[in-house]
């Protein structure tokens, strides 16, 4: 309970002034002459007890009414019971993440999570201040704005394709409204609480009052997905031959169709059970770029049910393998290049000014004249001894890693592997230990059993660099000699434009450019202006996207949301609350969702209710000092009414 305007309360005071009256009120009683003394001693004390009795009750009366008449002028009013609120700070949550598509009993769950928001923005005020977050854009910048503001963000909001990290952006919004300066902030996330949006997060929310409101059950929901697409086991489609696609289809479900469409043109078909994956034939394409999509039938949440895929089919690539004069480490390379040669799987150059589009350079021979805008495989030599001269050539090349000796001794394995390529039997007893800068534009793509980095993929420039780390002999590796060294050489020797000129990023990832870029078209259609030297962030919807220099098309992308959005078990409470650093309501009911909203507002004024209140009690006053005057005139007349003879004279034999 509180008061709009407390320093009334000080006319409370006036309740000295009954009380003064009733100390200082003396009632003079009548004489009586010749009294029958123990009949009107009785009747003086019974006379007493009621008026003492009658007086404290009215002096309890006007100290109530004068008390009330204070309160009433200080305003009180309940806080949390509906009404006003103090000038507030709100930000607004909205997990619009792809499993908020999720339909249930007819209505998607983002629109009654829009609805919701809108509940709480009804109450809200315009000296209040509003920041709408959108938790599957994380890149959307939001600005303060006022309810009206609000309405329209929220309404404009739709399905992402994206994933939401809901500790984060209530981290980012309780920052917001704690530094906004005004005298009450809060942040309400509205979510479906989906499990995966939870993550392990070591900082803590800001103190802030938090609210959550659920709006889906998922305990019981079922749902199916379509996993990755791969084309070709990974490995690059070439011009003019025929390939495979791969999809995978996973969750609860029983059998289900599945159709492959190339260019708006469905090229195969299929059907698919759960946990299992199909293979469709692929191909052949001329050279130049191929994208489309596989999907199923679509179920309640159907942004999981298409997968889409960009690729570049290309003539096999010009590879040129570069070693030290004389040196023996390229000799099994060698036959493995002469093998996918013979294979029609990429060409050796053809003269002396030939540009290939991939080096292999072992010892990073040549690595530094390698063109612009294309791959340098760098393999190490066998020999230690010739590491500082390998690294000289790293560092001339700008590839920011170098390679140093291993102290470890024994057998490794691949432990972990990014690779289409299987590489859980291939054994690594030589190799070296590589050390990279602070640079991000690389990625750890397999690694050994002890966790050391064996490749690396990068950028560099407008071409890309890949480091094996150890050398490519049957001393050091028995690749070699097995059935692997054949499709990893092959997809080392991929050309520039992604893994086996696959594009494929998750939704919500950022949009490598190149620097010749000048413009994005997303799947919808519209065309956005873009610096090449930046990357494109605004990937919340699937689809394909088109890198434009001008008016052509230079590279495609295709975005697919993240499988981590297709699993739709429910978060624990207890999770929430330690991603959100505090004690949390989850409520799932509308109307005591739009009860719990802005929980320092002040609930409806009570002064007229006090105002009723001391009317009723001078009312009951009145009667009760009326009733009193009339029983003491009552009381008046009987003392002073003449008396019958014999009671005169047995007062004067009394006496």
């Amino acid at each position: 309970m509180g008061f709009l305007s407390p320093f009334l309360l000080l006319a409370a005071a006036a309740v000295g002034v009954p009380l003064l009256l009733h100390l200082f009120h003396r009632q003079e009683g009548k004489r009586i002459s010749f009294p029958a003394l123990r009949y009107l001693l009785r009747t003086e004390r019974d006379h007493a007890r009621r008026i003492k009795l009658r007086q404290l009750l009215l002096l309890l009366l006007r100290v109530g009414v004068v008390l009330l008449l204070a309160i009433a002028a200080a305003r009180p009013f309940l806080r949390g019971g509906g009404g006003a609120h103090p000038p507030t700070a709100l930000a607004i949550v909205v997990d619009n993440s792809m499993s908020s598509g999720r339909v249930v009993e007819g209505t998607r769950v983002l629109d009654r999570l829009k609805e919701a928001a809108l509940a709480a923005i009804a109450q809200a005020g315009e000296d209040d201040r509003i920041w709408v977050l959108r938790a599957g854009e994380p890149w959307d910048v939001a600005a303060p704005g006022n309810p009206g503001d609000a309405r329209a963000r929220v309404a404009a909001t739709e399905v992402s394709a994206a994933g939401a990290d809901l500790a984060q952006t209530v981290r980012r919004a309780a920052g917001l409204v704690r530094q906004a300066g005004l005298p009450a902030a809060e942040v309400h996330v509205l979510t479906d609480l989906q499990a995966t949006a939870f993550g392990d997060s070591p900082d803590p929310v800001p103190e802030v009052p938090v609210l959550v409101f659920h709006a889906a059950e998922g305990a019981d929901a079922v749902n199916r997905y379509l996993g990755s697409v791969l084309v070709g086991g990974g490995l690059p489609p070439l011009a003019g031959r025929r390939s495979e696609l791969a999809v995978g289809l996973a969750g609860d479900s029983v059998d289900a169709p599945l159709r492959l469409i190339v260019e708006d043109r469905i090229r195969g078909a299929s059907r698919i059970a759960p946990g299992s994956t199909a293979t469709l034939p692929f191909g052949p394409f001329d050279e130049g770029w191929v994208s489309g999509y596989v999907e199923t039938d679509p179920d309640d949440l159907s942004g999981d049910d298409r997968r889409w895929f960009a690729l570049a089919v290309r003539p096999p690539a010009v590879v040129a393998l570069r070693s030290p004069a004389g040196g023996q480490d390229a000799y099994f390379l060698d036959e493995a290049v002469g093998v996918l040669a013979d294979a029609g799987r990429l060409r050796r150059p053809g003269g002396p000014n030939s540009d290939p589009d991939v080096v292999i350079a072992v010892g990073a021979e040549g690595a530094a004249a390698v063109g612009a805008g294309k791959t340098v495989v760098i393999v190490p030599p066998a020999d230690p001894a010739l590491l500082p001269g390998v690294n000289r050539r790293l560092a001339e090349a700008g590839i920011p890693w170098r390679y140093e000796a291993s102290e470890a001794r024994g057998e490794a394995t691949v432990g972990e592997s990014r690779l289409p390529v299987p590489l859980e039997d291939v054994r690594v007893g030589a190799g070296y230990r590589l050390v990279g800068s602070t640079d991000t534009g690389y990625e750890v793509a397999a690694r050994l059993s002890d966790g050391s980095p064996w490749l690396v993929v990068g950028r560099l420039g407008a071409g890309s660099y890949r480091l094996v780390g150890s050398p490519l002999a049957p001393e050091a590796t028995n690749l070699p000699v097995s059935a692997f060294m054949i499709p990893l050489l092959e997809w080392l020797a991929a050309p520039p434009g992604g893994d086996g000129g696959l594009q494929n990023l998750t939704a919500g990832a950022p949009l490598p450019l190149p620097g010749s870029a000048t413009a994005v078209q997303t799947p919808d259609g519209v065309v956005h202006p873009v610096d090449g030297t930046q990357d494109y962030r605004a990937t919340h919807e699937a689809g394909i996207y088109r890198v434009l220099a001008g008016d052509s098309v230079i590279a495609l992308a295709a975005v697919n949301p993240p499988t981590s959005e297709s699993l739709l078990a429910p978060a624990e409470i207890a999770s929430v609350a330690a991603a959100f650093g505090r004690e949390l309501r989850v409520l799932d009911d509308p109307e005591s969702w739009a009860d719990a909203v802005f929980t320092q507002r002040q609930g409806s004024e009570l002064g007229r209710a006090a105002l009723i209140a001391v009317l009723l009690l001078l009312l009951v006053e009145s009667w009760i000092a009326a009733t009193g005057a009339a029983v003491v005139a009552r009381n008046d007349e009987r003392d002073d009414a003449p008396r019958a003879p014999s009671e005169a004279a047995a007062s004067v034999s009394a006496g």
